[in-house]
């Protein structure tokens, strides 16, 4: 009886958490939402801030970013062809490489690069900012630190992966056509027709949607992670291993979602 109490007890514990955590972050996100739909919100300070956000998100990791694209996307598409030759379905090889790395491999490995980049650096941030009082400082000064610390993070977030995830896709889509027929364009005609196909405004509709996620995803947890630090400074690093652990559950759910509601 002891144990199952004590069974039942850690549960509740753990569900108890779970929606502690959930409500956060909803509640987080709806006090985002409306500092977005706030005219007072967007000035020139606030803008600058979203646009040197993107660039360090985005724009400063390209030839990384775009070498980590070319080398992973080779060697799937390599493994995808070769694969469908020997068991003699190469007519569907760009299909299957279509499906396997633009519409699920791709945004999911660019969501995990910028979490583990972006994401990690950001609940950093913010758990030292807490910590060294610099929160409170601006409360004090009457500085909201939504508009100017907050929010630009969220949407260069957003606007990161999924530009980043767009460029990744596109540049899988013309390795696997040179792949499969070279510098060769007689199959250009089957090549696109099988994309557009595959790409119909509802899938797409869905990877862009999927990309928002993830973007909301490395962003909205770390800041929130961070946010909930004890002002104690041994415990940034345990309030980042926490927050990236989260990151990845949450990387992780939406995939595992999205390929149930589109295959199951």
């Amino acid at each position: 009886m002891n144990f199952l109490a004590a069974s039942i007890e850690s549960l509740g514990a753990k569900i108890v958490r779970v929606l502690t955590v959930g409500y956060g972050l909803l509640a987080f996100l709806t006090e985002a939402l409306s500092a977005l739909l706030d005219r007072n919100t967007w000035n020139r300070a606030t803008f600058n801030v979203v646009v040197k956000q993107v660039y360090f998100t985005a724009v400063q990791i390209l030839p990384v970013f775009l070498t980590y694209v070319l080398v992973i996307s080779w060697l799937m598409i390599t493994i995808i062809l070769t694969t469908a030759r020997d068991f003699g379905l190469g007519q569907f090889a760009s299909e299957m490489t279509i499906r396997v790395l633009v519409l699920e491999l791709l945004p999911f490995l660019t969501a995990l690069y910028i979490a583990l980049r972006s994401g990690s650096a950001i609940n950093t941030e913010i758990a030292l900012m807490r910590v060294n009082n610099e929160l409170d400082a601006l409360a004090h000064c009457k500085v909201p630190p939504m508009p100017f610390e907050f929010l630009p993070r969220l949407i260069s977030g957003v606007i990161s992966v999924v530009a980043l995830a767009s460029l990744a896709c596109l540049i899988a889509v013309m390795l696997g056509y040179l792949a499969i027929y070279g510098l060769n364009t007689s199959g250009f005609e089957y090549y696109t027709r099988t994309i557009s196909k595959i790409l119909d405004f509802k899938i797409m509709a869905g990877l862009f949607f999927k990309c928002a996620l993830f973007g909301l995803a490395v962003t909205l947890i770390p800041i929130t992670a961070g946010l909930e630090t004890p002002k104690k400074l041994f415990m940034v690093p345990v309030s980042v291993l926490r927050g990236m652990m989260k990151v990845f559950f949450a990387i992780m759910v939406i995939e595992v979602v999205s390929l149930a509601l589109k295959y199951i």
